[in-house]
């Protein structure tokens, strides 16, 4: 191993410098040395009992800009709970000018997340259809009640109506998801 400046410095006083680990620290090294990425999976899920950022992303099967900014905004969110545990223990200590500070970085967060919210909102705008909103939720229900007013005016039995809208029901369980897929899809071409 090169020597270091302070390695040098060390010899040339004559001062000898034991190197001592603590097994727990010597585990940890050993841990970062047989993978760093591995290691650092492992300290986020002990940290917040879960995958990290891009393995939740991966898990969702979902790679459109629109699940990214909202798992980006929901990480934003638990940074800014973070930040105000942050704040609560330093006005806890009594340390007051470190909890404002705290304070600011805090909504300084929050308003990224704003933001970050806007600029979503702006992309379901532009790619055609936000399908959490409210509109769509009127839309889907207007579909439903035009179907049923079909099989009314069919005069069919109650039985293979409630029958059509369970099957219904269970091939659109995803719907959001697939429907974002296909505008995904649609925006490829």
């Amino acid at each position: 191993m090169p020597r270091d400046d302070f390695q040098l410095m060390d010899e040339e006083a004559g001062a000898a410098v034991a190197s001592v680990l603590v097994p727990e620290i010597a585990t940890h090294v050993r841990a970062r040395k047989n993978g760093q990425a591995a290691y650092r999976e492992e300290l986020i899920h002990d940290y917040h009992g879960a995958t990290s950022l891009m393995a939740r992303l991966r898990s969702t099967g979902d790679t459109g800009t629109e699940a990214l900014v909202a798992l980006i905004i929901e990480e934003m969110l638990g940074e800014g709970d973070n930040l105000l545990g942050n704040q609560l223990i330093a006005t806890e200590n009594g340390e007051l000018r470190d909890a404002s500070v705290i304070s600011v970085k805090r909504a300084d967060v929050l308003e990224k997340v704003m933001k970050a919210i806007q600029s979503k909102q702006q992309l379901e705008k532009e790619g055609g259809i936000d399908v959490e909103s409210p509109s769509m939720m009127i839309i889907f229900r207007f579909f439903i009640s035009k179907v049923k007013d079909v099989f009314k005016r069919m005069d069919t039995p109650d039985e293979q109506s409630d029958l059509f809208f369970q099957a219904l029901g269970e091939v659109t369980e995803n719907w959001k998801k697939e429907l974002r897929a296909e505008f995904e899809a649609m925006k490829g071409r």
